[in-house]
Order: C-alpha cells, then structure tokens, then sequence
C-alpha cells in the first residue's frame, strides 16, 4: 500500500494539469444542445432570429413589437454563431456561454499568475469555472451573464493592473471601453459597476484627485461616443424617450423601490446563505473567513486587498435587491475566490481548523459523488436510458478512484476534487442531461409546435391580442417557419391560424365566431393556448 501511495505523490502535477483541461472540453460540450431553449434563453435566441429575419440589427423585436429591455451586443454574438453553424438552435447558442467560461477562466490565471504564480492562478481560475453555479447550470445555458461577467471583471482587473503601473490614462481609457461593452450586454448595471469600482479603486491607490482630471474626462468621453454612436443610429428607428427609462427600470425593478422594506430586509439576511449554497463547493473557502485575524491578513497583500474593496463596494447593490438571481453574482466568483484561496492557503500550512474542515467536507462531496452515480440504476427518472448500468459503474468506479487519490494525495486535494466534479459533470451530459431533454415541458413544447408546422403548413401563424406567449413556443414557432409570427387585433385575416390565450381573451369562441380547432400546450402548465383559424 505504502508503495502505491508513494507511485501516486510522484505524478507530476503537470500531468493533473493537463488531465483537468482535457476534459473541461468534453464535460460542457456533450449533449450540450439535447435539451430545448429555456424562457430567457429563447427571448436571446428569438432577438437575434428576429434581426436576422427583418435585417434591423439595432432596434430589435419579439413577434415584430419593440424590444427594449437589453441593447443588442449579445444578440449580435449569437446570430455571429448562428450565421456560423449555419442554422439557429441550442448548441450554437449555449457555445457562447462555454467560450466565454474558458475566456473567464484564462483571465482569472492571466491577473492572478502575475501576483501567486502558476500554480495558485491555475487553481484560483479553475476553482471559478467550476463553481457550482457554472458547473450545473449557467455554463450550459445561452444567457447574456457569463459573457456580462467575463467584461466586468476584465473592467475589475484593469483598474488593478494599470493602477499598479500607474498607467492612468490606460485604466481610465480600458475601463470605461468595458463599460461600454458591458452597456450594450445588459444596461445600466454596467455604469454602477464602473461607478463604483472607479470611485474604490482610485481611494484605493490614493489617486481620487484623478477623479477630475483630463485623463478620466477623455477615458469617459470615449464611453460616450461609443454608446452615442448606438443611440444615435438606434433614434432614426425608435424615440429614445421610451428606451431610456425602460432600461432604467429593468435595473430597479428587483428593489426595495418595488418591494418594499419588508421584503428586503428578509433578503439582506438570507443572502448569505444563498450565495454560498449556488457556488458550492468552494463557496466553503469561506471558513477562511472565521479568523480574528482576518483583516489584518487581508492587508498583508495589496492585490488580495484589492478584491475585496472591489467586492465590498460591489456586492451591497445585490445582497439590498430583493429578486436577485444567483447568475447575477458571476462576477464576484472570482473576487471572492481569489481572495479566500489566499486565506485557506495560509491556514492549510499550519494546519489550521479552518483548512481542515474545509478539507473534510471537500472530501465528504468526493466520496459522496462516486455513490449517488453508483444508485442510478434504481432510480426511476433515469433508469429508462438505454446504458444506465455501464454508464453508472463506468462512472461510479471512475468516481470512487478520484475520491480514494483525493484523500491519499493530501498536498494536492484540489486537483483531485476538480477532476471529479468535471469526471461527474460528464457523467451528469450523458444521464442527467437526456432525462432532463425526455421530461421537460420545454422540451415536449418544442415537439408540439413542429408537429404544429405539419399540420398546418399553408396558413400564416399570429397571436392575438394581448395573448401571454411563452418564449420558447414564440421562437420555435419562428425557426420553424423562417417568418416573424406577428401580433395582431384583426381576427379576419384570411388563411390565418391564431395563439389565442383565453386568460387574457376570455370571449375568443364568440370573437372567431367557431371554436379552437387545436389547443398548444406551452412549457409553463399555467398557460395553455387556444388556436383558431380563419378560412
């Protein structure tokens, strides 16, 4: 036994290196296109088909009406993709995510090897894209916030990196060119981002004179020509007095100005504890934090200092607003991580309780893994799947080694915890993942409207009304029908077929003079559609 353990401590580390990210490609690539476009994602999706469609690239749609809740960057991404695989669909657009994971991740080991070195940045980065949050969920869906993040903390570190040369002109100049980026992603919280870690990072390097100077004024100035270039041309569409404040509001609608106090002060104490829950398992670096000491040995090191300024005068705007989803919180993954990493690195070589029970529940999670894959076969929301026994062994025994060398090879406990969470996310692509595509209403929707598109192939489709449409009905409807499905009042359109929704059209059988002659149900249960045509 001593011999074996001995064989295992002399495997370079470079070799665990190189395993790590080989299989980050194949763990968020497989199957990633199985399961059908979720409501936010088909709303990206569907923007992007739309501009494709009607050749408006600037004053974007859903079913022909004014889009106004984000500017359109992202959506210029994905119908890049799109254009590039040549149709429009799940892979494509959950591609992005993964690109821009792997982007998010070569950025955290570029900042951080500067300051720790290779090993330490390597760690840091890979403990940020395998973060609960990513592994299990966002990094295979198509959304706008790991691109959003990827900008934000590149915003972040510029403000570090050239505050440390004292190249000024080059952060005011770097910072508000990602502000501007990060404006046309999602909006307004882009400005109080920079706001923000503008104002901290300029205390921070006692520079706040410069907060006046002609070298913040020509930074801000080439922010404004960049987002008054997209103004200006998006005005000869639509009146800017209607997308202004609606952009505003899709940033304060998840306050206290909405919810009241109540509710936020509820909040503010559960945030906590939400946000260690969605980014486990290295949320738990937060034992680090439990040391009287803390403060003075975050100021021992200026760059870890850095981070949390960055992330105390941050995160306050999200643990105060109330409807805050964990995905909004992407760009602090590694803010927080580097920072504690930092922390448990220096209680790990005294060996201190807060390494150890980091240590412990770590490798709670690494023999946990190999036994909830090892159950599957008597599981029976995945025991159909053709392959579920090998599958399950495979893994399981894959999983159980992993958590074996976990606790043999101490010194390099989180290389064997991250190969098993990327051993078990693949595990995850092949049996969780098709069980998710066999089972969801979203998926089931989009077999429905393509049956739909055969059964009625010469009409033209519309909703009617007022009609509540769900998002991934509305954009499968479009792919499929390579026309935009508009919205209309006028119920005689001849060779029409109509998405009626009878909650908001409760008298459709007295409008269309007949009764629905189908009825479409949607991937949310609450809605149901009625569908009436017209000869």
């Amino acid at each position: 036994m001593s011999g074996l353990l001995q064989a295992l401590r002399a495997v370079p580390t470079r070799y665990l290196v190189l395993c790590i990210l080989m299989l980050f490609l194949p763990a968020h690539l497989l199957n990633l296109g199985v399961a059908a476009l979720n409501g936010d994602e088909a709303i990206r999706a569907l923007v992007a088909l739309e501009m494709d469609l009607s050749g408006n690239y600037i004053a974007t749609t859903l079913h022909g009406a004014p889009y106004i809740n984000k500017p359109p960057l992202f959506n210029w991404i994905l119908l890049c993709f799109y254009k590039l695989f040549g149709y429009f669909g799940e892979f494509p657009s959950r591609l992005v995510t993964v690109i821009a994971l792997a982007v998010y991740g070569w950025l955290v080991f570029r900042f951080t090897r500067r300051e720790f070195g290779d090993a330490f940045a390597f760690l840091a980065a890979m403990m940020t894209i395998l973060s609960g949050r990513f592994l299990i969920y966002d990094s295979m869906l198509g959304l706008i916030d790991t691109t959003f993040s990827v900008v934000i903390y590149a915003l972040f570190m510029s403000m570090y990196s050239y505050g440390a040369r004292g190249q000024w002109q080059r952060m005011f100049l770097v910072s508000y060119a990602l502000m501007a980026a990060g404006f046309l992603l999602k909006g307004m919280p882009a400005l109080v981002f920079q706001g923000l870690s503008l104002t901290a990072g300029l205390v921070f390097w006692r520079q706040w004179r410069l907060f006046f100077s002609l070298q913040h004024l020509w930074g801000g100035l080439l922010a404004l020509v960049v987002l008054a270039i997209y103004f200006g041309v998006y005005a000869q569409y639509r009146p800017l007095e209607v997308l202004l404040p609606n952009l505003l509001q899709e940033s304060v609608k998840r306050t206290a100005v909405v919810f009241g106090w109540g509710q936020t002060i509820i909040h503010i104490f559960k945030f906590p504890f939400d946000a260690v829950y969605h980014f486990l398992p290295f949320s738990l670096l937060i034992f680090a934090w439990f040391d009287r000491r803390f403060w003075a040995r975050l100021r021992q090191n200026r760059f870890v200092f850095f981070h949390f300024v960055l992330l105390a005068v941050n995160l306050p705007i999200y643990w105060s607003s109330v409807q805050v989803y964990a995905r909004y919180l992407l760009m602090f993954i590694p803010l927080f991580t580097v920072m504690s990493y930092y922390l448990m690195e220096q209680d790990r070589e005294v060996n201190a309780w807060r390494f150890r029970a980091f240590h412990a529940v770590l490798g709670g999670l690494a023999v946990l893994l190999p036994l909830a894959f090892f159950v599957m076969p008597w599981v029976k929301e995945v025991n159909f799947l053709a392959g579920i026994w090998p599958l399950s062994l495979t893994f399981g025994s894959a999983l159980a080694v992993l958590a074996g060398c976990y606790w043999a090879d101490r010194g390099r406990y989180l290389y064997w915890i991250m190969l098993s969470l990327l051993v078990a996310r693949i595990a995850f692509d092949l049996i969780i993942l098709p069980t998710r595509h066999h089972e969801n209403n979203t998926s089931i929707a989009r077999r429905a409207v393509r049956d739909l598109v055969v059964k009625y192939p010469d009409r033209t489709w519309y909703t009617y009304g007022r009609s509540e449409i769900r998002e991934p009905a509305s954009f499968y409807m479009t792919e499929k029908l390579g026309y935009i499905v508009q919205n209309t009042i006028d119920p005689t359109r001849p060779d029409a077929l109509y998405f009626v929704n009878p909650k908001q059209v409760p008298a459709a059988n007295r409008l269309f003079g007949r009764p629905p002659v189908d009825t479409f149900y949607t991937d949310y249960p609450d809605i149901t559609l009625l569908i009436f045509v017209r000869n």
